[in-house]
């Protein structure tokens, strides 16, 4: 799609006036309440929102690969390694915790050095301009971890749920980062919250 200004808040107009009348684009789903919310975050382990996160994926192989994933680990897996924690933390401490397309953007863009190196320019008001961004030597797992993150955040469809089952194709690390990325697009912050209930 052909978006013609830079103002993050023409551009969403500009999205909202191409779009299908009538018809909820990939990634709107249900607006919970601010009571809801709190209950989600006070009440919820990360398993467990990670669980109602793929609760609708109806995939038989995905749904396989994403218990066996649930089922191996005690803990799910929260950052790649302390450098993605680092370079994520640094970057969404000024981001508003609503803006839950952006959070779970910048979790995958920050989860490999040489992608966030390549991105980090171009997040500006709360929008990323893929457009803008270049991929300079990036690796297999940067680009899929970039098309994921920006099926989060613009709702295209470059990696498919067909293609999250394939552990060929997406790795386990990549599959457990995906995972993440897609719970913070629905519930927030909260999906990645450690120190959870023991």
């Amino acid at each position: 799609m052909t978006i013609f200004s830079d103002n993050p808040h023409d551009r969403r107009i500009e999205r909202f006036m191409t779009a299908i009348p009538n018809f909820k684009p990939r990634g709107v789903g249900v607006r919970f309440s601010e009571s809801q919310v709190l209950i989600t975050i006070t009440a919820a382990t990360p398993t467990e929102i990670l669980a109602e996160t793929m609760r609708q994926i109806r995939c038989p192989p995905f749904r396989k690969r994403f218990n066996e994933y649930i089922e191996s680990e005690e803990k799910p897996m929260t950052y790649i390694n302390e450098k993605h924690r680092a370079r994520f933390e640094l970057a969404a401490k000024n981001i508003p915790k609503a803006n839950y397309a952006l959070l779970s953007a910048l979790y995958l863009l920050t989860a490999d050095q040489r992608l966030w190196s390549c991105c980090k320019h171009h997040i500006n008001n709360g929008c990323v301009f893929f457009e803008n961004i270049k991929l300079n030597n990036c690796t297999e797992r940067a680009y899929t971890l970039y098309c994921a993150a920006k099926d989060l955040t613009l709702g295209t469809k470059h990696i498919t749920v067909s293609d999250l089952s394939d552990a060929d194709l997406v790795p386990p690390m990549l599959f457990r980062t995906i995972c993440n990325a897609m719970a913070i697009r629905r519930f927030g912050l909260a999906a990645i919250r450690e120190n959870c209930h023991d």
